[in-house]
């Protein structure tokens, strides 16, 4: 077996690792971006005021554990709460429990269009910085 080094394509263990850790994050966060954007027909008792990027910014940081750095979730939130998402889509992301029981038949047209419109904004927060 003949072995041809190309130190320029290979990774390091720990920037490897990083960069696995990005993609997991990004998979699992779009994943869940997906679902919390169903709740834009929903009601909610808590008004019609959209929650702050802090408070976006803690409910993914609390979702995502370890899988998204600092910036990244700062970045995350701060999409989410420039976005053309309802107030309601962008208050079930803070409130919900567990995002995976929220029913895509509950998304508006309006958050549906929005919600296609975040998926590159949100992967570039989640792209590592080289």
């Amino acid at each position: 077996m003949v072995m041809i080094a190309y130190p320029h394509m290979r990774r390091s263990g720990a920037r490897d690792r990083r960069f696995r850790r990005s993609a997991l994050a990004a998979a699992s966060l779009l994943a869940l971006f997906s679902l919390t954007a169903c709740g834009g027909g929903q009601d909610s008792s808590s008004g019609s005021d959209r929650p702050s990027v802090a408070d976006i910014e803690s409910q993914i940081t609390k979702s995502s554990g370890d899988q998204v750095t600092e910036d990244q979730s700062a970045c995350l939130a701060k999409t989410y709460y420039e976005s053309d998402l309802s107030d309601e889509a962008v208050r079930l992301l803070v409130e919900a429990e567990d995002v995976s029981k929220i029913s895509p038949e509950d998304l508006s047209k309006a958050d549906q269009k929005a919600s296609k419109e975040l998926y590159e904004p949100l992967v570039k927060c989640l792209t590592p910085a080289e």
